[in-house]
Protein backbone atom coordinates (compact mmCIF):
# COMPACT_ATOMS: atom_id res chain seq x y z
CA UNK A 1 0.00 0.00 0.00
CA UNK A 2 2.96 2.60 0.45
CA UNK A 3 4.18 1.51 -2.64
CA UNK A 4 0.86 2.75 -4.26
CA UNK A 5 1.13 5.42 -2.49
CA UNK A 6 4.19 7.01 -3.65
CA UNK A 7 3.20 5.99 -6.64
CA UNK A 8 0.31 8.08 -6.62
CA UNK A 9 2.00 11.22 -5.31
CA UNK A 10 4.88 10.81 -8.71
CA UNK A 11 2.01 9.52 -11.42
CA UNK A 12 -0.54 12.05 -9.83
CA UNK A 13 1.57 15.50 -10.13
CA UNK A 14 3.62 14.00 -13.18
CA UNK A 15 0.33 13.65 -15.08
CA UNK A 16 -1.33 16.95 -13.85
CA UNK A 17 1.65 18.78 -14.55
CA UNK A 18 0.95 18.38 -18.49
CA UNK A 19 -2.42 19.92 -17.82
CA UNK A 20 -1.42 23.10 -15.70
CA UNK A 21 2.07 23.03 -14.37
CA UNK A 22 2.27 26.60 -12.47
CA UNK A 23 -0.85 25.06 -10.79
CA UNK A 24 0.04 21.82 -9.60
CA UNK A 25 3.14 23.76 -8.41
CA UNK A 26 1.68 26.27 -6.69
CA UNK A 27 -1.25 23.94 -4.72
CA UNK A 28 1.41 21.37 -3.60
CA UNK A 29 3.64 24.34 -2.06
CA UNK A 30 1.14 25.63 -0.29
CA UNK A 31 -0.04 22.38 1.15
CA UNK A 32 3.18 21.73 2.22
CA UNK A 33 4.11 25.19 3.42
CA UNK A 34 0.94 24.87 5.35
CA UNK A 35 1.06 21.43 7.45
CA UNK A 36 -1.64 20.11 5.11
CA UNK A 37 0.07 16.90 4.35
CA UNK A 38 2.80 15.00 5.53
CA UNK A 39 5.05 12.12 3.94
CA UNK A 40 5.93 13.34 1.37
CA UNK A 41 9.57 13.02 0.10
CA UNK A 42 11.89 15.42 1.48
CA UNK A 43 12.89 16.93 -1.91
CA UNK A 44 9.23 17.97 -2.37
CA UNK A 45 10.13 20.40 0.10
CA UNK A 46 11.54 22.96 -2.19
CA UNK A 47 7.90 23.90 -3.44
CA UNK A 48 7.10 25.27 -0.33
CA UNK A 49 10.48 27.78 -0.92
CA UNK A 50 8.39 31.40 -0.73
CA UNK A 51 9.73 32.12 -3.98
CA UNK A 52 8.64 28.81 -5.50
CA UNK A 53 4.99 29.63 -5.01
CA UNK A 54 5.09 33.59 -5.30
CA UNK A 55 6.50 32.52 -8.94
CA UNK A 56 4.18 29.74 -9.72
CA UNK A 57 1.19 31.58 -8.54
CA UNK A 58 2.04 34.63 -10.96
CA UNK A 59 2.42 32.46 -13.94
CA UNK A 60 -0.87 30.23 -12.78
CA UNK A 61 -2.63 33.67 -12.84
CA UNK A 62 -0.95 34.43 -16.93
CA UNK A 63 -2.00 31.05 -17.34
CA UNK A 64 -5.17 31.23 -16.18
CA UNK A 65 -6.31 34.43 -18.07
CA UNK A 66 -4.47 33.73 -21.43
CA UNK A 67 -6.30 30.58 -21.47
CA UNK A 68 -9.59 31.43 -21.51
CA UNK A 69 -8.92 33.07 -24.90
CA UNK A 70 -9.26 30.72 -28.44
CA UNK A 71 -6.20 31.44 -30.02
CA UNK A 72 -4.26 32.43 -27.64
CA UNK A 73 -5.19 29.36 -25.56
CA UNK A 74 -3.31 27.60 -28.54
CA UNK A 75 -0.30 29.56 -28.65
CA UNK A 76 0.24 29.00 -24.73
CA UNK A 77 -0.17 24.80 -24.94
CA UNK A 78 2.29 25.38 -28.10
CA UNK A 79 4.66 27.48 -25.63
CA UNK A 80 4.75 25.02 -22.97
CA UNK A 81 5.39 22.12 -25.23
CA UNK A 82 8.64 21.15 -24.01
CA UNK A 83 7.88 23.24 -20.69
CA UNK A 84 5.55 21.05 -18.92
CA UNK A 85 6.68 17.72 -19.75
CA UNK A 86 10.19 18.92 -18.49
CA UNK A 87 8.19 20.00 -15.54
CA UNK A 88 6.45 17.11 -15.18
CA UNK A 89 9.76 14.82 -15.37
CA UNK A 90 11.50 17.60 -12.64
CA UNK A 91 9.02 16.60 -10.41
CA UNK A 92 9.04 12.67 -10.34
CA UNK A 93 12.73 13.01 -9.83
CA UNK A 94 12.23 14.76 -6.69
CA UNK A 95 10.86 11.95 -5.23
CA UNK A 96 12.94 9.28 -5.99
CA UNK A 97 15.96 10.91 -3.19
CA UNK A 98 19.12 9.24 -3.36
CA UNK A 99 18.00 6.09 -5.37
CA UNK A 100 20.70 4.72 -8.13
CA UNK A 101 21.21 6.76 -11.47
CA UNK A 102 19.41 3.87 -13.50
CA UNK A 103 16.30 4.49 -10.93
CA UNK A 104 16.42 8.17 -11.85
CA UNK A 105 16.72 7.73 -15.65
CA UNK A 106 13.58 5.55 -15.30
CA UNK A 107 11.39 7.86 -13.21
CA UNK A 108 12.67 11.37 -14.99
CA UNK A 109 11.45 9.14 -18.44
CA UNK A 110 7.93 7.83 -16.85
CA UNK A 111 6.91 11.83 -15.05
CA UNK A 112 8.17 13.31 -18.98
CA UNK A 113 5.59 11.08 -20.72
CA UNK A 114 2.83 11.27 -18.57
CA UNK A 115 3.44 15.11 -18.87
CA UNK A 116 3.62 14.52 -22.27
CA UNK A 117 0.78 12.56 -22.59
CA UNK A 118 -1.75 15.13 -20.54
CA UNK A 119 -0.17 17.80 -22.67
CA UNK A 120 -0.79 16.75 -26.05
CA UNK A 121 -3.95 15.51 -25.03
CA UNK A 122 -5.32 18.89 -23.44
CA UNK A 123 -3.71 20.45 -26.59
CA UNK A 124 -5.50 18.53 -29.27
CA UNK A 125 -8.89 18.51 -27.48
CA UNK A 126 -8.20 22.34 -26.92
CA UNK A 127 -8.58 22.59 -30.84
CA UNK A 128 -11.19 20.81 -31.26
CA UNK A 129 -13.46 23.22 -28.86
CA UNK A 130 -11.86 26.29 -30.44
CA UNK A 131 -13.30 24.89 -33.79
CA UNK A 132 -16.84 24.93 -32.53
CA UNK A 133 -18.86 28.18 -33.13
CA UNK A 134 -20.26 27.67 -29.87
CA UNK A 135 -18.64 31.36 -27.71
CA UNK A 136 -18.50 29.82 -24.10
CA UNK A 137 -17.26 26.10 -24.60
CA UNK A 138 -13.65 27.11 -24.61
CA UNK A 139 -14.15 29.28 -21.53
CA UNK A 140 -16.15 26.00 -19.47
CA UNK A 141 -13.78 23.90 -20.74
CA UNK A 142 -10.56 25.95 -19.35
CA UNK A 143 -12.23 26.43 -16.12
CA UNK A 144 -12.88 22.62 -15.68
CA UNK A 145 -9.56 22.07 -16.61
CA UNK A 146 -8.02 24.39 -13.74
CA UNK A 147 -10.32 22.63 -11.48
CA UNK A 148 -9.51 19.59 -11.99
CA UNK A 149 -5.23 20.82 -11.91
CA UNK A 150 -6.12 22.09 -8.26
CA UNK A 151 -8.39 19.68 -7.44
CA UNK A 152 -5.70 16.21 -8.54
CA UNK A 153 -2.24 18.57 -7.49
CA UNK A 154 -4.17 18.10 -4.57
CA UNK A 155 -5.14 14.81 -3.95
CA UNK A 156 -1.48 13.91 -5.39
CA UNK A 157 0.05 15.41 -2.18
CA UNK A 158 -2.83 14.68 0.81
CA UNK A 159 -4.54 11.51 -0.29
CA UNK A 160 -2.09 9.89 -2.98
CA UNK A 161 -4.00 6.10 -2.87
CA UNK A 162 -7.21 8.34 -4.37
CA UNK A 163 -4.98 10.33 -6.99
CA UNK A 164 -3.43 6.41 -7.79
CA UNK A 165 -6.96 5.45 -9.33
CA UNK A 166 -8.13 8.87 -10.94
CA UNK A 167 -4.90 9.21 -12.47
CA UNK A 168 -5.26 5.62 -13.74
CA UNK A 169 -8.09 6.55 -15.00
CA UNK A 170 -7.72 9.46 -16.62
CA UNK A 171 -4.70 7.41 -18.41
CA UNK A 172 -7.43 5.02 -19.55
CA UNK A 173 -9.96 7.46 -20.75
CA UNK A 174 -7.26 9.01 -23.02
CA UNK A 175 -5.96 5.60 -24.55
CA UNK A 176 -10.01 4.60 -25.19
CA UNK A 177 -10.11 8.95 -27.09
CA UNK A 178 -6.53 9.31 -28.68
CA UNK A 179 -7.23 7.38 -32.44
CA UNK A 180 -10.78 9.97 -32.41
CA UNK A 181 -8.58 12.80 -31.00
CA UNK A 182 -5.93 12.29 -33.88
CA UNK A 183 -8.79 11.64 -36.92
CA UNK A 184 -10.80 14.87 -35.93
CA UNK A 185 -6.83 16.56 -35.65
CA UNK A 186 -6.06 15.73 -38.82
CA UNK A 187 -9.14 16.45 -40.13
CA UNK A 188 -9.28 20.26 -38.59
CA UNK A 189 -5.16 20.36 -39.83
CA UNK A 190 -6.45 19.56 -43.49
CA UNK A 191 -9.59 22.01 -43.59
CA UNK A 192 -6.77 24.88 -41.77
CA UNK A 193 -4.56 24.35 -44.54
CA UNK A 194 -6.73 24.22 -47.03
CA UNK A 195 -7.88 27.90 -45.58
CA UNK A 196 -4.41 29.24 -45.56
CA UNK A 197 -3.83 28.06 -49.13
CA UNK A 198 -6.64 29.59 -49.93
CA UNK A 199 -5.89 32.78 -48.58
CA UNK A 200 -2.38 33.09 -50.04
CA UNK A 201 -3.98 32.30 -53.10
CA UNK A 202 -2.83 28.80 -54.00
CA UNK A 203 -4.77 25.54 -54.24
CA UNK A 204 -7.89 25.46 -51.54
CA UNK A 205 -9.10 21.91 -51.60
CA UNK A 206 -8.04 18.52 -53.07
CA UNK A 207 -9.10 17.55 -56.75
CA UNK A 208 -12.77 16.99 -57.35
CA UNK A 209 -14.19 14.45 -60.24
CA UNK A 210 -15.16 11.25 -61.53
CA UNK A 211 -12.24 9.33 -60.98
CA UNK A 212 -11.60 6.35 -58.26
CA UNK A 213 -7.93 5.12 -57.87
CA UNK A 214 -7.36 1.45 -59.73
CA UNK A 215 -8.30 0.27 -55.69
CA UNK A 216 -11.10 2.16 -55.29
CA UNK A 217 -12.40 1.22 -58.85
CA UNK A 218 -11.74 -2.72 -57.98
CA UNK A 219 -12.94 -2.52 -54.28
CA UNK A 220 -16.55 -0.89 -55.76
CA UNK A 221 -17.25 -3.04 -58.67
CA UNK A 222 -17.77 -5.89 -56.40
CA UNK A 223 -20.26 -3.70 -54.56
CA UNK A 224 -22.34 -1.82 -56.69
CA UNK A 225 -24.63 -3.15 -59.45
CA UNK A 226 -23.83 -3.57 -63.11
CA UNK A 227 -26.08 -0.88 -64.06
CA UNK A 228 -24.59 1.70 -61.58
CA UNK A 229 -22.22 4.33 -63.27
CA UNK A 230 -20.17 7.00 -60.93
CA UNK A 231 -21.23 10.55 -61.25
CA UNK A 232 -19.25 12.31 -59.20
CA UNK A 233 -16.43 11.38 -56.14
CA UNK A 234 -14.87 13.80 -53.37
CA UNK A 235 -13.12 13.37 -50.53
CA UNK A 236 -14.88 13.88 -46.86
CA UNK A 237 -15.13 13.02 -43.50
CA UNK A 238 -17.58 11.06 -41.33
CA UNK A 239 -19.50 13.07 -39.20
CA UNK A 240 -21.95 9.83 -38.85
CA UNK A 241 -22.49 6.99 -40.67
CA UNK A 242 -23.23 3.93 -39.09
CA UNK A 243 -20.27 1.39 -38.88
CA UNK A 244 -17.47 3.96 -40.18
CA UNK A 245 -15.95 5.96 -36.98
CA UNK A 246 -16.12 9.40 -36.60
CA UNK A 247 -13.74 11.94 -38.36
CA UNK A 248 -12.25 9.68 -40.69
CA UNK A 249 -11.36 10.42 -43.98
CA UNK A 250 -13.39 8.92 -46.81
CA UNK A 251 -14.49 8.92 -50.53
CA UNK A 252 -17.86 9.30 -50.99
CA UNK A 253 -18.99 8.26 -54.52
CA UNK A 254 -22.24 9.28 -55.90
CA UNK A 255 -24.06 6.76 -58.73
CA UNK A 256 -26.83 6.81 -60.61
CA UNK A 257 -28.59 4.53 -57.93
CA UNK A 258 -26.62 4.96 -54.61
CA UNK A 259 -24.11 7.11 -52.45
CA UNK A 260 -21.03 4.86 -51.48
CA UNK A 261 -18.57 5.63 -48.62
CA UNK A 262 -15.14 4.32 -48.84
CA UNK A 263 -12.82 3.87 -45.78
CA UNK A 264 -9.55 2.61 -45.99
CA UNK A 265 -8.37 0.40 -43.51
CA UNK A 266 -4.86 -1.50 -43.70
CA UNK A 267 -5.53 -4.76 -45.70
CA UNK A 268 -8.75 -2.69 -47.94
CA UNK A 269 -11.81 -0.25 -47.26
CA UNK A 270 -14.41 -0.22 -45.37
CA UNK A 271 -17.90 0.60 -47.28
CA UNK A 272 -21.45 1.80 -46.46
CA UNK A 273 -24.17 2.39 -48.76
CA UNK A 274 -27.03 4.41 -49.02
CA UNK A 275 -29.75 3.85 -51.80
CA UNK A 276 -30.59 7.58 -53.24
CA UNK A 277 -34.07 6.42 -53.33
CA UNK A 278 -33.89 5.68 -49.70
CA UNK A 279 -33.27 9.32 -49.42
CA UNK A 280 -36.29 11.81 -47.58
CA UNK A 281 -34.53 14.82 -46.85
CA UNK A 282 -31.07 16.02 -46.88
CA UNK A 283 -29.72 19.38 -45.38
CA UNK A 284 -26.30 21.51 -45.87
CA UNK A 285 -24.88 23.24 -42.97
CA UNK A 286 -21.85 25.63 -43.79
CA UNK A 287 -19.23 26.44 -41.15
CA UNK A 288 -15.76 28.64 -41.01
CA UNK A 289 -13.43 25.73 -41.79
CA UNK A 290 -15.94 22.27 -42.88
CA UNK A 291 -19.22 22.13 -44.43
CA UNK A 292 -21.48 19.86 -43.21
CA UNK A 293 -24.17 17.41 -45.16
CA UNK A 294 -26.72 15.43 -43.18
CA UNK A 295 -29.21 13.29 -45.03
CA UNK A 296 -32.02 11.46 -43.60
CA UNK A 297 -32.64 8.17 -45.08
CA UNK A 298 -35.13 5.73 -44.52
CA UNK A 299 -33.31 3.51 -41.89
CA UNK A 300 -30.24 5.98 -40.98
CA UNK A 301 -29.21 9.19 -41.03
CA UNK A 302 -25.63 10.11 -42.35
CA UNK A 303 -23.26 13.11 -41.98
CA UNK A 304 -20.83 14.09 -43.79
CA UNK A 305 -18.44 16.84 -43.51
CA UNK A 306 -16.35 18.03 -46.70
CA UNK A 307 -14.25 21.27 -47.47
CA UNK A 308 -15.64 24.07 -48.50
CA UNK A 309 -14.77 23.53 -52.06
CA UNK A 310 -15.26 19.75 -52.23
CA UNK A 311 -19.17 21.15 -50.48
CA UNK A 312 -19.82 23.97 -53.52
CA UNK A 313 -19.62 21.07 -56.17
CA UNK A 314 -21.43 17.84 -54.29
CA UNK A 315 -24.36 17.16 -56.82
CA UNK A 316 -27.28 18.06 -54.56
CA UNK A 317 -29.80 17.39 -57.43
CA UNK A 318 -28.92 13.93 -57.20
CA UNK A 319 -30.87 13.70 -53.25
CA UNK A 320 -33.68 15.77 -55.14
CA UNK A 321 -34.46 12.66 -57.40
CA UNK A 322 -38.02 11.07 -57.20
CA UNK A 323 -38.47 8.62 -54.56
CA UNK A 324 -40.99 6.20 -56.12
CA UNK A 325 -38.82 4.85 -58.66
CA UNK A 326 -35.28 4.65 -59.43
CA UNK A 327 -32.79 7.63 -59.94
CA UNK A 328 -32.00 7.22 -63.95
Amino acid sequence: MEIIQHLGTLLGLSFISGINLYATVAVAGLAIKNGLVSGLPPDLGILANDAVIAVAVLLYLIEFFMDKIPGLDTAWDALHTFIRPLGGALLALMQVGDSGPAARVIVFLLGASLASTAHFTKAGFRLLVNASPEPVSNFVVSVGEDVGAVGLAYLSVAHPLAAFFITLILLGLVVVTLPILLRTLRMLLAAVLAKLFGLLGGRRDPPVGAELSASQEAFLDRHRGGDESVSWVGPGYVGRIPGLPRSAKVQVVITNRNIHCLQRRLGGYRHRCLGLDEVRRHRSHPGRLLCKLVITGDHATWSVQFLPGVARTFPTAALNAPKDSKPT
